[in-house]
């Protein structure tokens, strides 16, 4: 069921249940109007009748003859007549057993009348009193013309509301099919929108309502998801691409030992040299692996309470086994000290944070004609701040806005080999991390990146 029927459909049912319990009041008030204007009128016709039998002085069938032809033209009332001892003195119809029990009942409360109904026919007792004797009256008749009254406003009631609801329903679902046509609007142009046109967009409409934040919402989801997919097939081109060249590399020297080389030294070295393409390759497929997991959701990563300290010493024994030659130092400044144990608690993911510091380690390791990494790490109450510094060629002013790019490489490229993804994935980890990542570089004079975490509350 579409939005608009079942919203006319609920707005009929909610708005036929309050129809119905004001017609259903609206009834019962007439009704109970009509009771009591006939109890009133039953009251007068009564009380006239028993003057007439105790002031004329005609014989009982006569008083009957003459109530059974005023019966006929005026709907008269039929009465009974007891004395003060309940003894049965008149009557127009035979009396009812429970003429007895309403007897007792005004007996016993003391009130003018009381008032009673038995099927169609209502009953009125009263009291009355005729010279110095007092009598029970008990009368009765049926309200023949407000009954019709009654069952012709009851049957136009039921009319109009039938009528009602259907002219409700149509009304409601004219109203939500209007009101819901703008997103029948927006679902027709993101049908037309795929993979081949995601620079389209949606249109905007003029009044600044829900509709127009819907339609805000959708535009700027098509611009990340429009930048996601150009993302990725420029991902995917630049993987074909700096894979192709260790590969060929590699072909080309495996095809060319075997149709040029000779002696068991010429074998040796296009060995070498394979082995040193294959392992170009598989440094790039384990960058771009780190970069991947760098690139998931915050949600999808495991994080638990760790050390950053301890984070620092593994990651730099894991560079220290990769190259034996590089030299890091680790100092605590400022106020952190060795012996702080809480100093450096954090809540993050350990491999990725040792990627990260690897990456920034090894970077200044690699651009330092020393081959050396200086860390400082210093904590406050409010955050842990770690500097990776190097004394080596520097980065330019025109790579620093840069060198965060994915595959970017900069005028130092030539100076060591790389793939331009290690600083990509060191800056999407800090992110991960609710962290932020700086730089400082001059020519010639080093650079000094700077990784800032809040402290664990």
């Amino acid at each position: 069921m579409k939005i608009a029927t079942r919203t006319a459909l609920i707005y009929s049912i909610l708005t036929a249940g309050i129809l119905f319990l004001f017609a259903y009041m609206l009834y019962f008030v007439s009704e109970k109007n009509r009771e009591d204007e006939f109890n009133d009128r039953l009251g007068y016709k009564v009380i006239w009748r028993s003057e007439f039998i105790f002031d004329v002085r005609i014989n009982d069938e006569k008083i009957r003859e003459l109530h059974k032809r005023n019966q006929k033209l005026l709907n008269e009332a039929d009465i009974s007549v007891y004395n003060s001892k309940k003894e049965l003195t008149f009557t127009d119809i035979p009396p009812l057993k429970s003429n007895e029990k309403y007897l007792d009942k005004i007996i016993r409360s003391g009130k003018n009348r009381i008032f009673w109904q038995q099927g169609d026919r209502q009953y009125i007792t009263i009291q009355f009193e005729s010279n110095g004797e007092k009598y029970y009256i008990i009368g009765s008749a049926v309200d023949v013309t407000g009954k019709a009254h009654i069952a012709e406003f009851r049957k136009d009631v039921i009319i109009i509301y039938i009528s009602s609801i259907v002219i409700i329903f149509i009304v409601g679902f004219l109203f939500s099919y209007y009101t819901l046509k703008p997103l029948k609007d927006i679902i027709i142009q993101i049908r037309d929108i795929s993979e081949h046109n995601l620079n389209k967009r949606l249109n905007v409409p003029k009044a600044k309502d829900e509709i127009y934040e819907l339609t805000e919402t959708f535009n700027s989801t098509f611009n990340r998801l429009e930048k996601s997919f150009n993302n990725h097939k420029q991902f995917v081109t630049t993987i074909s691409h700096e894979f192709r060249t260790p590969l060929s590399t590699l072909i080309a020297e495996l095809e060319l030992a075997k149709e040029l080389n000779v002696t068991l030294d010429d074998y040796k070295l296009s060995i070498d040299n394979a082995l040193q393409d294959a392992n170009d390759a598989s440094e790039l497929s384990s960058a771009l692996l780190d970069f991947a997991r760098a690139s998931y959701d915050v949600s999808q990563i495991g994080l638990t309470n760790l050390r950053l300290d301890e984070i620092l010493a593994e990651s730099k024994l894991a560079l220290l086994q990769k190259n034996n030659r590089y030299k890091i130092g680790i100092n605590y400044t400022g106020n952190a000290s060795d012996d702080d144990e809480n100093n450096y608690d954090f809540h993050g993911n350990p491999y990725l944070l040792q990627v990260a510091f690897l990456n920034l380690m090894e970077n200044a390791c690699k651009y330092s004609a020393d081959k050396s990494c200086h860390v400082e790490i210093e904590t406050n109450p409010e955050h842990i701040k770690i500097r990776f510094i190097d004394h080596g060629i520097g980065i330019s002013a025109k790579d620093l806005s840069k060198i965060f790019d994915l595959f970017y490489r900069g005028a130092n490229k030539s100076f060591e080999k790389g793939n331009g993804i290690g600083l990509s994935i060191v800056k999407r980890i800090v992110e991960i991390h609710e962290g932020k990542l700086t730089v400082d570089s001059e020519i010639s004079n080093g650079s000094i990146f700077t990784v800032v975490f809040p402290s664990k509350k």
